[in-house]
């Protein structure tokens, strides 16, 4: 039987993938893992929680072989399915007859996390039990990333730690993670406030920053047709989620205007050609409702959120019988707005630097808070059961202006357009060039509107994308990462640095020139400047047949090399070295 489960932000997972545990080890753990940052002063990453039956087997299967016989031959063989399994590689797995049960299988109940790096894993071993995590079972199995909650948590009044909240309130980048960029803001708040600037969000620090209560119930959002207001929405803690919103009747959607920019009768000829169901969404980069040529350029639905009173707005400008024409769709090509797509246009902006000179909504950051998410997610799951369309996404939602361009590695083919249902973003579709909505938290949205976001991080089938798709992950990524130097670079909000070339930003390390922000980095030998981690790069570089010059030095042979990196593990090829580029060097399997 599935637990009752809660998703976790995109940003804790390894590759933004969507873990989830249950409510209540997902709110302990919300609190542990803040303070555990604060005091160690090092970035966390969630490799595993909870994992389906689906998945359990699949993980089985990958790491251990069928005998065939009825009776175990080795002390490391499982018991699977009536029959005895080899071991084969050097990851242990529960069987996935224990599914459920607790019995080395805490992972299947929603209560159990694999954890990196090694500074955390620590700091959980000595101080997790106060929060109820133990770390006997990882200790059993040689498994120091390995914990389980047991429910003794000593904190649960203080209830969910909402990091995005918590973010926003100190002025950090929204990600949903508190990491060590934002401890160090939260330690100047706290400052501010006569608090001890420790960097801990413990109640005095929240109740300071106006996040009183236990901070994970949302606000209601109640939907008003057509612009209007409704009362400002109580303090969050009090208000529950969103009631759901009807599914459309003839073709209208009862909670939206479709009046003031109804456009049915125009266009009476153009109409579906079939194909599966999609939903599709855009930005309008407005800070109200658009004119659309007067339907020349509408979508079926704009939606307008009120961050003052926390509730949204939408208008219907066609019925959900025909088509819209938000889209570009080219003679001769594929059918894009004639598909069976659904389009909603959110008022705001995906480019984040357009957002803050014309004072308009930046929409990644808007939909990280609750009741925006919960209130969009609403109009989603009406949209999909009115229409049939699943409430997943299999697509790689990637940041503008990155996502921008016909060619962007995260468009999808004719082909895969055509063969496509689920949802979109108007960066996935072809003969189209614009890059919005941006990488909005689509996987928490479509967790919130009831779907299974499990898929969003995997790029379209042969459609590239920034997926790591070819790299391990997980458990096994754990266990290979055991031997992996750490990428050495700091990595805060404002500040992401990578190993790139000398032309770039202050954030790209090249190793000749001294960099004030890596300055333990560089080190000057007979005059000449290096970067100790890109000589490390470098000699895995040459392991891996490589022709570099080991010389801490940024130039042509990086690009050509890291390039390529980047091509055989299906990451976007920009030539630049951060995190998941450095973990591939030693991660990917070296073909011969």
């Amino acid at each position: 039987m599935t637990p009752t489960l809660q998703a976790l932000p995109a940003s804790w997972g390894s590759r933004d993938q969507i873990e989830k545990l249950t409510p209540a080890a997902a709110s302990s753990l919300s609190r542990m893992i803040a303070r555990a940052v604060a005091e160690t002063g090092v970035n966390f990453q969630l490799n595993d929680a909870y994992r389906s039956y689906d998945e359990q087997v699949a993980l089985f299967k990958a790491n251990y072989r069928d005998r065939g016989t009825r009776s175990k031959k080795a002390s490391s063989d499982r018991m699977f399915g009536g029959t005895a399994w080899r071991h084969v590689t050097n990851v242990a797995v529960a069987s996935p007859d224990l599914y459920g049960t607790g019995t080395g299988a805490n992972h299947t109940r929603g209560i159990a996390i694999d954890i990196a790096p090694s500074a955390i894993q620590s700091w959980i071993q000595a101080n997790g039990s106060r929060f109820g995590w133990t770390w006997d079972e990882g200790r059993r199995n040689g498994e120091p990333w390995h914990f389980v909650y047991n429910g003794t948590d000593q904190y649960t009044a203080e209830g969910w730690l909402d990091h995005a909240a918590v973010q926003r309130a100190v002025g950090a980048t929204v990600d949903g993670k508190i990491g060590t960029g934002t401890v160090q803001l939260i330690k100047a708040k706290q400052k501010e406030l006569g608090l001890e600037p420790d960097g801990k969000v413990g109640p005095a620090t929240k109740k300071g920053l106006g996040l009183t209560g236990k901070g994970n119930a949302a606000p209601a959002v109640p939907v008003t047709a057509g612009g209007g207001t409704s009362a400002p929405a109580p303090a969050p803690a009090a208000q529950p989620k969103p009631a759901p919103l009807a599914a459309a009747a003839d073709g209208i959607f009862p909670w939206a205007d479709a009046t003031t920019q109804f456009w049915d009768d125009k266009y009476p000829n153009q109409t579906y050609t079939g194909g599966k169901p999609i939903g599709l969404l855009h930005s309008t980069e407005t800070g109200t409702w658009p004119g659309y040529g007067a339907g020349s350029s509408a979508p079926h639905l704009t939606v307008r959120f009120d961050p003052a009173s926390r509730t949204i707005a939408a208008r219907q400008h066609y019925s959900t019988t025909r088509p819209s024409r938000a889209l570009v769709n080219r003679a001769g090509g594929v059918q894009t707005n004639n598909a069976r797509v659904f389009q909603i246009e959110l008022i705001g902006s995906c480019d984040l630097t357009f957002a803050k000179k014309h004072g308009y909504l930046y929409l990644p950051d808007l939909l990280e808070e609750a009741w925006a998410r919960d209130a969009l997610a609403a109009v989603l799951a009406a949209v999909s059961e009115s229409l049939g369309i699943p409430l997943t996404s299999s697509v790689v939602w990637a940041n503008y202006p990155g996502s921008y361009g016909e060619k962007a590695a995260q468009r999808l083919t004719g082909a895969q357009w055509e063969a496509y249902t689920g949802w979109l973003g108007h960066q996935h579709a072809p003969e189209n060039d614009h890059g919005d909505p941006g990488d909005i938290p689509i996987a928490e949205i479509l967790a919130a509107a009831g779907g299974d976001p499990t898929a969003v991080i995997a790029p379209p089938s042969g459609g590239g994308g920034s997926s790591s798709s070819k790299l391990p992950s997980g458990k096994a990524a754990l266990m290979q990462l055991k031997n992996v130097p750490d990428f050495p670079l700091l990595r805060t909000p404002g500040h992401l640095c990578y190993y790139g070339d000398a032309s770039g930003p202050i954030e790209s390390v090249s190793g000749k020139s001294a960099n004030s922000l890596n300055p333990g980095e560089i080190e000057t030998i007979g005059g000449k400047t290096r970067s100790k981690g890109l000589m490390t790069l470098q000699r895995q570089l040459v392991k891996r047949g490589y022709s570099v010059d080991v010389d801490g030095r940024w130039g042509a042979q990086m690009d050509n090399a890291i390039d390529n990196i980047q091509r055989l593990a299906g990451l976007t090829r920009d030539k630049k070295c951060g995190p998941t580029t450095w973990y591939a060097c030693w991660l990917l399997p070296v073909v011969a």
